[in-house]
């Protein structure tokens, strides 16, 4: 009899799954890695993303066959509740977003928390980033990057955001949507004069452009640009040395 219930009690106690936070690419499909491919297609036993309809082209341009459920900014609780109700299970999932590294502006960063806070083993996919590509074709020396993501949609605290960052020295990352691009161009010539500046915009894909140039010309600049795709802009705020 106590045998028995060793055993059952034994059978019980089932290894949770692992949460994969896999990095998707910014634009250009053949930039996601090999291990991500072969972990989806091996490990993983369903998908949680920002938005199924993009993950799904991404799984079938590899011929990936795998359930998708969406997990995003606006989801409720009970949508992380099930995912880590899944892991706790012994099923492994990935998480992606619709384009770069999960957990950096975006709802990765909560399922990351709850796994952890659970026990549940949580495992990096590293690959494409839209802070880490524009940083590296920019040609600024600051030693250090700071990542500020999305502005504050009200102008008042938009202008205070960006007044904040003028007094941290290096190199400060932005991302903007097409219809808000113009606006924060504005802030920006205003907060920081004389900076210079590279815009990056549909990194990666068949009509990527980089605008540099300095923060006094963002007014001109922002009058001509092409609202299309997502928006990535550095400014070097680093004294001179």
């Amino acid at each position: 009899m106590y045998l028995q219930i060793g055993i059952e009690a034994h059978h019980e106690r089932m290894e949770p799954g692992t949460l994969y936070i896999v990095a998707t690419p910014i634009g250009n499909l053949e930039d996601f890695t090999y291990r991500a491919a072969a972990t989806l297609r091996e490990k993983v036993d369903c998908v949680y993303c920002e938005d199924t309809r993009q993950s799904k082209k991404l799984l079938a341009h590899y011929g990936i066959s795998l359930e998708t459920r969406s997990l995003h900014a606006h989801s409720p609780r009970r949508k992380v509740e099930e995912a880590l109700r899944m892991l706790r299970e012994g099923k492994s999932i990935a998480y992606l977003t619709d384009s770069g590294t999960p957990g950096i502006s975006d709802p990765g960063a909560a399922l990351v928390a709850a796994a952890r806070g659970a026990g549940i083993p949580v495992s990096p996919l590293p690959g494409p980033s839209a802070l880490t590509a524009i940083a590296s074709v920019s040609g600024f020396r600051g030693r250090r990057i700071i990542f500020s993501g999305f502005t504050s949609r009200k102008e008042g605290k938009r202008d205070r955001e960006l007044l904040a960052l003028r007094d941290i020295e290096g190199i400060i990352v932005l991302y903007e949507s097409p219809h808000r691009i113009e606006k924060l161009l504005i802030a920006i010539s205003r907060a920081f004069p004389g900076a210079p500046v590279l815009i990056g915009r549909e990194m990666t894909k068949f009509h990527e452009e980089f605008i540099q140039c300095t923060a006094d010309d963002l007014p001109g600049v922002a009058g001509k640009l092409i609202r299309k795709g997502e928006f990535t802009i550095l400014i070097s705020n680093d004294a001179p040395d």
